[in-house]
């Protein structure tokens, strides 16, 4: 879900879960704050960032969507380029619902459902995306073999994630600079969430150990890279070979 995906938890998450039980239950109004609260001028730029490289890697063909929530990707994405079908999956149905009236009047397949079993057939879907969620997946090596299994053969799944390695005076700059135009109330809470993400956020190293068990683990690429400017970004590069 994204730049803010702490804003959603609170201390009162379930200890035995990362953070799929919040969303899981994720209450209707929980879904629209968070809809509300993630409309800013950083996570626009992250977003258009993303969807630039995704369409360039795929001119057809389908793509999902993992933790898709109020489906901003999945809508710049067919700005670009409306020939890819596209496939949203959300562990929270009322974020399933949001996305829905976001991408009213787009041919789109939102599904409720969690990564680790998805129901999609094998070998089905051209690439599959995540934007900053990884670190909230409870078995991230299921979640990691089902992505192997319904990818195509030969295709390659790209996660965008959050990390613990990088530069904090660099983070602060870069941050206060994307704030400035954003409202009081969201400088004073953007940075606070955030903080929380990347406090739970996985290093680079634990990255590559989790994926190392995994069917991933002979063709995977890590490589640091910024999103909206902000040096805390990580890209995975996931390929099915044959």
């Amino acid at each position: 879900m994204g730049y803010a995906a702490g804003a959603a938890l609170t201390e009162a998450d379930h200890m035995s879960s990362r953070g799929e039980d919040s969303f899981t239950h994720l209450p209707r109004f929980g879904a629209r704050l968070y809809n509300g609260l993630t409309r800013t001028r950083a996570i626009e730029i992250q977003v258009k960032e993303i969807a630039q490289e995704l369409v360039s890697r795929i001119d057809h063909g389908r793509l999902l969507d993992i933790g898709t929530g109020p489906g901003r990707l999945l809508l710049e994405i067919h700005r670009l380029n409306p020939n890819i079908e596209l496939f949203g999956l959300d562990i929270s149905e009322a974020m399933v619902q949001v996305a829905g009236q976001n991408l009213a009047g787009i041919k789109v397949d939102l599904r409720q459902g969690n990564i680790r079993q998805t129901g999609y057939d094998g070998n089905f879907f051209d690439l599959v995306t995540r934007t900053g969620s990884f670190y909230l997946w409870d078995q991230p090596e299921n979640c990691l073999e089902e992505i192997h299994r319904i990818l195509k053969v030969g295709q390659a799944a790209f996660l965008f994630e959050t990390h613990r390695d990088y530069d904090d005076n660099e983070f602060r700059a870069v941050l206060r600079t994307n704030l400035e135009k954003e409202t009081l109330f969201r400088r004073l809470t953007s940075p606070l969430f955030l903080k929380k993400q990347l406090k739970i956020t996985y290093g680079i190293d634990e990255v590559a150990e989790i994926i190392g068990h995994t069917s991933f683990a002979k063709s995977y690429v890590l490589e640091k890279i910024t999103l909206a400017g902000l040096p805390i970004w990580l890209r995975i590069k996931l390929p099915r070979e044959p």
